[in-house]
């Protein structure tokens, strides 16, 4: 048997990791005032997720309509619906997140400049994250901030058409789409 202790002030912890889960990804997550679940929107393809809110309220956005979930309550989404999640409070919100399969692949929701494929693949290379395209086999990296030049931008539900926008997670700074290098 084994135990997990959380350390309180901590912004990620892999529960999977303390626990040695084999079938289920576990993060908990310590979200300060007006910040967001990492990684911006996404979806995992094979994947479904159950996010417990354990203290302060979170904002899930999605394509679709965004839902407010506060603490005491879940969400669920299932494999291959974007969604993304914001502490809109005034202090912290805690977040344990349920991923099963633990292992998925994640996709976000540009298209390749490319070929136009939706549903690029976000992946580490060289130090960097680029987004490769599942159906070309070409890999892209997109421009930084142009207000606050961090090197990585996310993407973001748009508004109402279901498009998708691409944001600074630093400054906020919008683009309505990437710009590729």
């Amino acid at each position: 048997m084994q135990t997990f202790s959380p350390e309180e002030d901590a912004t990620r912890q892999s529960l999977s990791d303390a626990l040695d889960t084999t079938d289920v990804a576990i993060n908990r997550y310590r979200l300060p005032a007006d910040e967001g679940l990492p990684g911006g929107l996404h979806t995992h393809l094979s994947q479904e997720e159950v996010f417990v809110v354990l203290d302060g309220t979170v904002r899930f956005e999605t394509l679709a309509d965004p839902v407010v979930v506060d603490a005491g309550a879940a969400v669920r989404f299932a494999p291959g619906e974007y969604q993304t999640g914001l502490n809109d409070g005034d202090s912290p919100a805690v977040v344990l997140a349920l991923g099963a399969p633990k292992a998925s692949e994640l996709r976000v929701p540009l298209d390749c400049p490319n070929c136009g494929h939706r549903g690029l693949s976000p992946k580490w290379q060289d130090g960097e994250v680029m987004l490769g395209c599942p159906d070309c086999d070409a890999d892209h990296r997109t421009r930084g901030c142009p207000e606050c030049e961090r090197e990585e931008m996310q993407a973001a539900p748009g508004g109402s058409d279901g498009e998708a926008v691409v944001v600074c997670p630093d400054c906020g700074a919008v683009r309505s789409e990437p710009q590729w290098v």
